[in-house]
């Protein structure tokens, strides 16, 4: 075989290789929350596919509003303070949907979804200026109706809450995990708990549970 055509072999092999490693990342991604391959979204964990029904979460920079659509209806569920914005820290991609592999209350029309605020108001960006604040929410939905049952803060520079994400990122759900049926979330440091404590969200949504070994 010649250099010309050894060359040619090489690079087609790398192509086809290169093909085929981002059409698995794109199907893990997803598949994660349940679309059709193709269906476009702003970023990953932007859709949730269901059966019947899709749910996009989308965040106005401009409004500083947090929304859900479903069904073509468009539910308002929150709007963040004036110079709390996510986008000011760069952490709007964070506002998403939790995968479905991680979204264990589906049976009772619950789903889950983690929303980001700056921590502080001010223009420095000393004392958390630069930090965030990050949220479990979860959200009914019963048809096309949408409504909050629960908040908890997951993530934030004020109180020193870090989840025990893999290698440190930020940018992805390594702390999380199911535990008899409900989410639970392992931290690197959370105030008054011992070692890397392991949340789980308690069944009205509006806490996180820790073992009595944990305190």
């Amino acid at each position: 075989m010649t250099t010309t055509k050894l060359t040619h072999t090489t690079m087609r092999i790398f192509a086809i290789l290169a093909c085929s490693a981002a059409f698995s990342t794109q199907a893990a991604e997803l598949s994660d929350f349940g679309c059709t391959p193709g269906a476009k979204s702003q970023r990953p964990g932007a859709s949730l596919c269901l059966p019947g029904k899709k749910l996009t979460l989308d965040y106005q920079e401009k409004g500083r509003t947090v929304s859900i659509a479903i069904g073509g209806r468009l539910h308002r569920i929150e709007r963040i303070d004036k110079n709390y914005g996510p986008e000011l820290i760069g952490m709007e991609k964070h506002i998403r949907f939790l995968p479905l592999d991680l979204q264990p209350y589906l049976s009772r029309n619950v789903v889950l979804f983690n929303t980001i605020v700056r921590s502080s108001g001010g223009e420095g960006m000393g004392q958390c200026g630069s930090g965030a604040e990050e949220y479990l929410n979860a959200a009914s939905i019963d048809g096309e109706k949408i409504k909050v049952l629960g908040k908890v803060r997951v993530g934030s520079c004020y109180e020193s809450i870090y989840p025990d994400n893999e290698d440190g990122k930020e940018t992805d759900f390594s702390a999380y995990s199911m535990q008899e049926g409900r989410l639970a979330i392992k931290f690197l440091n959370y105030p008054e708990m011992k070692n890397s404590p392991t949340g789980i969200l308690s069944k009205d949504f509006r806490r996180l549970e820790f073992s009595q070994g944990a305190q």
